[in-house]
């Protein structure tokens, strides 16, 4: 039960989350033979390759960074009387501190040239299974405790507050790379909570140029 009165979270308010979930497990099945195109690939392949690397770690950056600042920080007090909630938050915490490092780390190998096609892919593997279990922990047990601690309309001030503090370049970039390859029913979902202006942006501009960058092959 929620702790107001208010609205309870929906389905349809967390499909943002969901379709964040889904594009970054879309994109750990391109990093499987990363490494060795990485070493073989023409320069516009590499090129490519390097952009939708970019697009991926950028999104995985900025979704643990709004978990970190806005959501998991409200939680804590609805749910301090709980240790399992708290367990759970903390283990939410921990997972985001080995995860992001590990970004880095490959960041790093990618500017070294020497780095070693095993090497990348070692890091390449360990990431895609860390944030695989992450995700999964998430979506089994933080969901459920963000849908008894918040109410529909925190949820969407929080929400707001996180889209508010991304600049223009990188909502461009954020929504077509959610949106790549997802069922148009949960598109629209989450569409329907933006702008006018943001949702004109997007069908118009946005998403056509993203169409149009050749990323991962």
């Amino acid at each position: 039960m929620t702790t107001t009165h208010a609205t309870p979270l929906s389905a349809e308010d967390l499909e943002v989350v969901h379709l964040i979930h889904s594009a970054l497990r879309r994109d750990t099945e391109r990093l499987a033979d990363f490494a060795q195109k990485w070493r073989t690939a023409d320069p516009g392949t590499h090129d490519a390759l390097l952009l939708g690397w970019h697009g991926f770690s950028t999104e995985l950056h900025t979704h643990h960074s709004v978990e970190d600042v806005y959501v998991w920080p409200f939680m804590r007090p609805r749910l301090a009387h709980d240790a399992g909630a708290m367990e759970v938050l903390d283990a939410m915490e921990a997972e985001h501190s080995v995860i992001d490092p590990a970004l880095a780390e490959i960041e790093a190998a990618l500017d070294d040239r020497e780095t070693a096609t095993e090497r990348l892919g070692g890091l390449l593997d360990g990431l895609v299974t860390s944030l695989g279990a992450h995700l999964a922990h998430e979506e089994r047990d933080a969901f459920p405790l963000i849908e008894q601690s918040i109410t529909k309309e925190e949820w969407h001030d929080i929400s707001m507050r996180a889209f508010a503090q991304l600049d223009k370049r990188e909502v461009s970039e954020m929504l077509p790379y959610l949106f790549e390859g997802a069922p148009k029913d949960r598109v629209a979902v989450v569409l329907k909570s933006l702008p006018v202006p943001v949702r004109v942006l997007n069908r118009f501009w946005w998403t056509p140029r993203y169409a149009r960058e050749r990323r991962w092959a």
